[in-house]
């Protein structure tokens, strides 16, 4: 199983969602905007190489690479991990749609002006990759020759996690009966996420693959595991089964817990 860091979803990886908070005129009421418990805190530096500012997260080094179209919106924060040096309002995200990481967000998020860039990570350099349709490249002469694609928008299951404790929820998936990939979400610090969060899973044309067809319905169905604060893991009882199509966002969902002390899916659709 392929982990990508709470989620969003990839599938071939997974999305998920948590992390840090906007100024209250942002008009933003995600939460995901918060500081982690303990943030990491990234040198924000000039690279000789490309010639532009730059970010070193998890080993990969991200250059300034563009800006943000009026196709974004805010829940396509998928996770904050800490802030710049010394400026702990510019912020530092990954993205819902971007399951590799091949991009983050740095965000201030106190400004409304053009405080607010992508970073893409120079092993992408000269390769075609995806890129979620409201980043905008700067046209950086590092990046010239790199592609760019936008696919599809993703087909999404918005879930509820119900239920205390909760640290980490797992999941596999099919795509028309064949294994397709999964995830893990939960957030950097291991804090269990509040009672009532919404966990959003997206499904892309790239977990597709063969096994369907990108313009017509195909068979999904998640299994889910949940990793509670002691660190004990459930198997959550029962599955999603249900058509989608890339595009299509379901509601409906719960992770409730039982009356043996364990987890069960309620859909409520």
């Amino acid at each position: 199983m392929k982990t990508v860091r709470t989620i969003a979803i990839v599938l071939g990886a997974a999305i998920l969602f948590t992390g840090c908070k906007p100024h209250k005129n942002m008009g933003n009421k995600n939460n995901n905007f918060d500081l982690p418990a303990n943030p990491e805190i990234f040198d924000y530096v000039y690279d000789d190489s490309c010639r532009e500012m730059s970010v070193t997260v998890n080993g990969r080094t991200y250059v300034d690479y563009g800006s943000i179209s009026d196709e974004y919106k805010d829940y396509s924060i998928r996770e904050c991990l800490g802030h710049i040096e010394h400026y702990e309002n510019r912020r530092v995200y990954t993205i819902a749609e971007d399951p590799y990481d091949n991009y983050i967000l740095v965000k201030n998020i106190y400004s409304y002006s053009g405080d607010t860039r992508f970073f893409r990570a120079v092993d992408t350099m000269r390769q075609d990759i995806y890129t979620p349709e409201y980043i905008e490249p700067l046209g950086f002469e590092c990046w010239c020759d790199s592609g760019r694609h936008s696919e599809q928008p993703a087909a999404t299951v918005g879930l509820i996690l119900n239920a205390d404790n909760i640290k980490m929820l797992s999941y596999e998936y099919q795509i028309n009966g064949e294994f397709a990939g999964g995830g893990e979400t939960g957030y950097v610090s291991g804090t269990p996420y509040k009672k009532g969060e919404l966990i959003k899973i997206g499904i892309t044309e790239v977990e597709l693959g063969d096994k369907a067809d990108k313009n017509a319905p195909f068979n999904l169905s998640i299994t889910f595991k949940v990793t509670d604060a002691n660190d004990n893991v459930y198997e959550v009882t029962g599955s999603y089964d249900r058509e989608m199509m890339l595009g299509a966002y379901l509601v409906g969902l719960s992770i409730e817990r039982d009356a043996a002390d364990g987890f069960y899916l309620k859909e409520d659709i």
